[in-house]
């Protein structure tokens, strides 16, 4: 038997009473406006969101659970020390000397959604009426059995925290050795003895030659005329500001939906094309591009927050462009085109004079090569990163509703 078996068969061998949560602890709510935040404040700040926000000054200093009274409904968190609360969350404090805080904390957290998804109040949203949440029956057994509970699952914790951190460092580390290559590659400094340095040396002994955008094609605009009910209720698909800021190469599938009249002239997008971003609301935002890499399968448009350049035939390898204008070099010289206070605005004509390298199309090919084994690659631990913690948290909730489920003391 584990030691939590042994516990259990020597201290409740008969099972556990179950009962109501008003019995265990005092349950009373903030008095904050959820606006009341400061983003320096000194103290915590649980409002009914999932993250925590500040406040500079408080109500509490003790061990307490912050319940979500709507929003993230029943989310509970824990906490030890001085803090404020929003007037629909539910403060849980002064604990009766049969539970243990954390003990309590994990039994809400396992069990508490089922119950009010059973006895949930609706009005304009849903909400945690008090009575239920006092009326919520909970199995409390002795206490060295609540902390050897605590101890598994703070274990648990512990190590679920450390599975993430070190998943996100390596994804992180992938990420910075992506760029860094990138970077240099763009600049056609590849260690010497690399096939790309041979190739460099052999088909550009006197350089790279370096064309504006002006140069080597043409800018094209977005979705004009436009107004919101247009969105609305599209029948032609359009790409979206968010999907050109989030993608190397466009998406296959653009769910997005305008409505265009049936004689009505906008520009379309095709293979090739190189979107960006044409406002931001900082330098790091502006001039994010996407490039174009087959014709969709439907005429597509741009939205009209975004600039379209469509470079001239034959001049660059498919996948090239996309790292050139994502490699530092060129981003600075992109940054430099915008301007703005409150708002940072691309100049097309600034942009024109961004001047991108343009290498033999083999050596273009060799980069793309290696820049999207490397894309590739950071792609799939940014897809799996979710996927692990998703794993590691069922089988975590696995154990805890197993550690949390007793046999109940017949009455």
């Amino acid at each position: 038997m584990s030691r939590i078996d042994d516990l259990i068969h020597e201290l409740c061998p008969e099972g556990v009473a179950r009962i109501e949560l008003q019995s265990l602890c005092r349950i009373e709510t903030g008095k904050r406006d959820a606006n009341e935040g400061k983003s320096k404040g000194g103290y915590h700040f649980f409002t009914t969101a999932r993250a925590t926000s500040r406040i500079d000054s408080y109500r509490w200093d003790c061990e307490a659970l912050l319940v979500a009274g709507n929003a993230n409904l029943g989310n509970v968190k824990y906490f030890n020390g001085k803090f404020d609360a929003y007037q629909r969350t539910y403060v849980l404090t002064e604990f009766s000397p049969t539970i243990r805080a954390k003990y309590l904390y994990y039994a809400l957290a396992d069990s508490l959604d089922a119950y009010l998804e059973a006895n949930k109040n609706t009005a304009a949203m849903t909400y945690i009426v008090l009575r239920t949440l006092q009326s919520f029956r909970l199995p409390v057994p002795p206490l060295p059995v609540q902390e050897e509970i605590v101890r598994i699952l703070d274990t648990f914790t512990e190590l679920e925290a450390e599975l993430e951190a070190e998943l996100e460092a390596e994804l992180e580390a992938r990420t910075t050795q992506y760029e860094e290559t990138r970077n240099r590659l763009m600049a056609f400094d590849a260690p010497e003895g690399h096939p790309l340095s041979e190739l460099i040396r052999k088909l550009c002994p006197q350089g790279v030659k370096f064309l504006s955008l002006g140069e080597a094609g043409e800018t094209f605009a977005g979705l004009s005329g436009k107004t919101k009910a247009d969105f609305g209720g599209g029948n032609v698909p359009f790409v979206s500001y968010m999907t050109v800021a989030s993608n190397l190469a466009l998406p296959a599938n653009i769910e997005t939906l305008v409505r265009l009249g049936p004689s009505e002239k906008q520009n379309q997008i095709a293979e090739g094309d190189i979107l960006l971003t044409g406002s931001s609301e900082d330098l790091e935002g502006v001039g994010l591009a996407c490039e174009v890499r087959r014709n969709p399968e439907n005429a597509t448009y741009l939205n009209s927050f975004c600039i379209g350049w469509r470079p001239y035939p034959s001049t660059f390898f498919q996948g090239f462009l996309g790292h050139a204008l994502a490699s530092r070099r060129i981003r600075i010289q992109i940054q430099g085109a915008a301007n703005g206070v409150t708002r940072m605005n691309i100049s097309k004509k600034r942009l024109t004079r961004v001047e991108l390298p343009v290498p033999p199309l083999p050596v273009q090919e060799e980069i793309v090569r290696i820049l999207d084994s490397f894309d590739a690659l950071v792609g799939d631990l940014s897809a799996g990163l979710p996927a692990e913690i998703a794993a590691r948290r069922k089988q975590y909730e696995y154990y805890r509703d197993k550690l949390l489920t007793f046999e109940e003391l017949a009455a």
